[in-house]
């Protein structure tokens, strides 16, 4: 159980042990069921377990209650209650070494402390050149053409990814023409681009995870007044950044499991292996490897594979780590099934509590999705269904919605225009967040999902 805390002078490392070296470990990697030889001690020198104490799911759970990320442990029992022994530890060990380390990370290790890796617009905000639809439907036709070019680029994608594996050089040109298609799409209808991807995504295999991301990356580049080609470039990353995982699922098979913790190790090797595959693609920027590279990083130095936090984390990093987290929340594993858009965003919004994820990023996409997100489902205080269809503004909880179903279940004509309304200027009013139908959709306060993250 854990001690109360008590006022006690700053201890440091040595200190904290009986004079001997002590190892920060992570909460999350203190294995249930080991037995530690000396005391445990949080980073102020506070105790907080007594020496001969089993590690148990209740003591992690009440350092989590806590907000306690990391705690101090005896270099012996370091290597015994957690598997930071095989990877190393930033405490006791260069950083830049280990499994995790070749002779191009170092390169990018190094160009990332020199502290060289701002961003500038060279050019007008994309922002200002996006077409703002209002109080109006999708074109059905535009739609439809969507639905398949989405499913050409993932295949495209998927081709491209899986010949890498083989050893075939991918054409950056190729990869480059994607993005700048995705990028003529956005600015002529956001909505119903992003609104498509999620949908046609909904097969979830890793190439469609690419797209999702590059568009979205994209969307929140721009949202934050990015020019086309620091938006463009965005969504270059987003379509490559997961390279890397065709080597892992090869080895360890699917990935939207829950994993092993050697399992695990394995799956983070991968923005290394994607920077292997990115070295012989030609044509590409050269900011691109080092945003692949950072992508799972995050501002509060808990991400991998160097734990780096806000300020040495690329912006474009910080906003597909974003995008990230809300492709990922709203797809299924075979650990959980998805969650609600609406409650992926409630939950994002709690991570940026935690410095998880990047807070003017998750602002960007509250104002791209609203909390209602594009493509969700919600019914109104007249007990009728509808669609978000689009975002309005900062009205994040006030969208503009199609009626699909009336009050009293019969369904709407598609084609009325009288069923699409704007919630900031109507009497209506969201009332509750609903499944998408079709999919095993989830909230927060599901079972199924706590602790499932």
């Amino acid at each position: 159980m854990i001690t109360e805390i008590q006022e006690k002078p700053e201890l440091t490392h040595s200190d904290a042990a009986g004079n001997q070296e002590t190892v920060a470990i992570r909460v999350e990697d203190l294995i249930v069921g080991r037995t530690i030889q000396n005391p445990i001690h949080d980073a102020n020198g506070v105790l907080l377990l007594a020496e001969g104490s089993v590690i148990t799911s209740r003591f992690k759970d009440l350092l989590r209650e806590r907000k306690q990320s990391h705690v101090e442990l005896h270099g012996d029992d370091a290597a015994t209650v957690s598997l930071n022994a095989l990877v190393g530890n930033p405490l006791v060990d260069d950083p830049n070494r280990g499994i995790f380390s070749t002779e191009l990370t170092e390169k990018l290790d190094k160009l990332i402390e020199s502290g060289s890796m701002f961003v500038a617009n060279t050019g007008p905000a994309l922002r200002d050149s996006m077409v703002v639809h209002g109080c109006k439907g999708y074109d059905r036709e535009h739609r439809e053409n969507l639905f398949a070019q989405q499913q050409s680029f993932g295949e495209s994608l998927d081709n491209m990814m899986r010949g890498a594996l083989k050893g075939s050089t991918p054409k950056g040109s190729e990869i480059a023409g994607i993005a700048a298609n995705y990028l003529t799409q956005l600015t002529s209808d956001a909505d119903c681009v992003i609104s498509v991807a999620m949908e046609a995504g909904s097969d979830e295999t890793l190439s469609q995870h690419c797209l999702q991301m590059s568009l979205l990356g994209m969307a929140i580049g721009s949202e934050l007044n990015l020019d086309e080609t620091n938006v463009r470039n965005i969504g270059l990353c987003g379509l490559v950044h997961d390279w890397g995982m065709v080597k892992v699922q090869a080895k360890i098979g699917k990935w939207r499991r829950k994993l092993d913790p050697l399992e695990r190790m394995e799956l983070q090797k991968h923005p290394i292996f994607s920077l292997e595959i990115l070295e012989d693609v030609a044509g590409i920027p050269s900011i691109v490897p080092v945003v692949c590279y950072q992508v799972h990083e995050q501002p509060n130095g808990a991400g991998y594979p160097r734990q780096r936090t806000q300020n040495m984390i690329h912006l474009f990093a910080r906003i597909l780590n974003v995008a990230h987290w809300y492709v990922s929340l709203t797809s299924s594993r075979e650990d959980r099934p998805a969650l609600m858009p609406y409650a992926a965003m409630e939950y994002m919004l709690r991570m940026t509590n935690t410095k998880t994820i990047d807070s003017s990023s998750m602002r960007a996409l509250l104002n791209l999705l609203s909390l209602f997100p594009v493509g969700s489902f919600v019914t109104l205080t007249d007990g009728s269904a509808a669609r978000v269809i689009r975002r309005n503004g900062e009205n994040y909880t006030s969208p503009i919605v199609q009626i699909i179903q009336t009050a009293d279940g019969k369904q709407a004509d598609p084609l009325d225009p009288n069923c699409i309304i704007d919630l900031r200027q109507s009497d209506l009013q969201i009332d509750q967040a609903l499944p998408t139908p079709g999919k095993d959709e989830i909230d927060l306060s599901s079972e199924l999902f706590y602790g499932q993250v």
